[in-house]
């Protein structure tokens, strides 16, 4: 599978179902794209209100708390436009109704590229990643039917051809692209901290004496270096299978209307031949 270089910036669209999941899986392809002068447009599904294990807070109070992590996580980034829609967080999101949304704002910011989750990871037990990857993923490949939410269409809104898919993250198969992050690691790493749940996760790793919730700056300066080893380490072992000091990995998938360009790969797996070598970039 062979993507075509782009002679212009493309249009990206990064669609997650909660705050801390782009940063996590793939903030340093972000930064990189960022620097390349793309246009990068994230769009949150959630506000993530039920992601805390503290019963003093409220659901208004930690979605309040993590919009902003995310915006300060963007700003970090170099991001410009976060978009983040008001689905319920903790698996009761109608995939219907977040699909046809969906669609809308691929064919809006005219997105060449969408990265989302993979929906067919196994062993998936968070229901808002698989239903905001499968939706993106159908918004990908539906918004360029023009007899499809007509009442969508304006001067301004039209259909759109979605050219390519990057499938993030937990991957239900084996990396086909690799993004080297050498130089944007350090920008992954310092967007990652903005996040409660990065310092909670630090925090039971390495240093369960230290409360993510109340940091001083000694213990942040002590979790910052840990999460630095953490972001490192997967990095390098990403990078590691294709000869790279760091990297994220992507299943990539090029877009035809309805399908994924993918027909020939298939029956070559199908009658048992290997696929083709990951490309790096």
């Amino acid at each position: 599978m062979i993507l075509i270089e782009p002679k212009k910036p493309l249009n990206i669209l990064a669609i997650f179902a909660h705050p801390d999941d782009l940063t996590y899986y793939c903030a340093g392809t972000i930064a990189k794209w960022v620097k390349q002068g793309h246009n990068i447009t994230t769009l949150c599904c959630t506000k993530g209100e039920v992601g805390t294990l503290r019963p003093e807070l409220t659901k208004e109070k930690v979605a309040k708390l993590r919009v902003k992590e995310l915006m300060d996580a963007n700003e970090v980034l170099g991001v410009k436009e976060t978009l983040v829609l008001d689905f319920p967080d903790g698996g009761l999101i109608d995939g219907s109704k977040l699909r046809e949304k969906l669609i809308y704002y691929v064919r809006k910011y005219k997105a060449d590229r969408v990265i989302t989750f993979d929906p067919w990871v196994k062993y998936e037990v968070h229901p808002d990643h698989v239903i905001v990857g499968r939706m993106a993923s159908e918004a990908a490949t539906f918004a360029m039917f023009p007899l499809l939410y007509t009442e969508q269409l304006k001067e301004d809104i039209k259909p759109y051809h979605c050219t390519d898919i990057w499938f993030m993250g937990m991957l239900g198969h084996k990396p086909n692209y690799y993004i080297d992050i050498a130089s944007t690691l350090e920008i992954k790493i310092l967007a990652g901290l903005k996040f409660e749940g990065t310092l909670e996760l630090i925090a039971q790793l390495f240093s369960p004496d230290i409360s993510p919730y109340n940091v001083t700056p000694k213990d942040m300066k002590k979790l910052a270096k840990n999460a630095s080893r953490l972001f490192r380490s997967m990095a390098t072992a990403m990078g590691r299978n294709v000869n790279l000091k760091a990297a994220e990995a992507f299943y990539v998938q090029r877009v035809l209307p309805g399908h994924f360009d993918n027909f020939q790969e298939q029956m070559m797996e199908m009658i048992g031949n290997s696929t083709e070598s990951p490309k790096i970039e």
